[in-house]
């Protein structure tokens, strides 16, 4: 092989090298923050994942930039990220300092002028969020709350809300959790015995629906109530 082609060969298995190893980097630092980094950002949340993607950039783009610079900056701030997150957790003024407080935009089926217009939303805007939870009249809103995340709360006033056994007063039964017994032709033991089921009964009531082989199930379910759910696998529509 060509000393050129060795040098190339080289040169991507290095481009490939940096970008696992900062994938893994983040990876584990993000699990460490924990899954509300995932699931709602507030403000400083926002700025700690746009810092650390800019961080993690550089050496990508770069294969003269130092890898061991940005490893060190991106696990500081996944500890600051930590350490906010605890002590807000304790302590309900730090967390107001680092966290904005929940804002109400409509009460008793009425706009708030001055907090739509403080924190620049718009009617569109909220109209868009009441429709999300199925409201369409605006009257019919106790309260619009923008919460930290910048996601909109809609709590409907009483009269206007789904009508719910416990209105009726008629008891329900425990629904809970179903259990995935098999997903993607696998057979998931732990829930198996979670369940105190062994695998020739999973075998045997698939028999009965016809089903050989657990390959052939992409997904089966077990509810509280006993009922199995099997979606099996290559469906398509029709």
């Amino acid at each position: 092989m060509p000393f050129w082609e060795s040098q190339a060969n080289l040169s991507v298995l290095q481009w490939i090298i940096r970008a696992v190893v900062i994938y893994l980097w983040l990876h584990f630092v993000t699990k460490l923050m924990g899954q509300r980094e995932i699931g709602s950002l507030n403000v400083f949340d926002f700025i700690v994942v746009i810092t650390i993607g800019s961080i993690a950039a550089a050496p990508l783009a770069s294969s003269t930039d130092d890898v061991i610079g940005p490893f060190v900056s991106i696990g500081t701030l996944g500890v600051l990220n930590i350490l906010i997150a605890y002590l807000s957790l304790k302590n309900a003024k730090f967390r107001r300092v680092v966290q904005d407080e929940p804002i109400v935009l409509v009460q008793n089926g009425q706009i708030l002028e001055d907090t739509m217009r403080s924190t620049r939303f718009n009617l569109d805007d909220l109209l868009t969020e009441i429709r999300k939870n199925n409201i369409p009249n605006l009257a019919d809103v106790e309260f619009a709350i923008l919460e930290s995340n910048g996601r909109v709360s809609v709590i409907p006033k009483s009269q206007a809300r789904p009508v719910t056994p416990q209105d009726l007063q008629l008891p329900t039964p425990y629904e809970g959790m179903p259990s995935v017994l098999i997903e993607d032709g696998n057979i998931i033991e732990d829930n198996l015995r979670e369940n105190q089921l062994s695998k020739n009964w999973l075998l045997e009531q698939l028999q009965n629906l016809g089903i050989r082989s657990e390959k052939e199930v992409f997904a089966a379910l077990l509810d509280t109530q006993g009922r199995l759910y099997v979606s099996k696998k290559n469906q398509t529509n029709e």
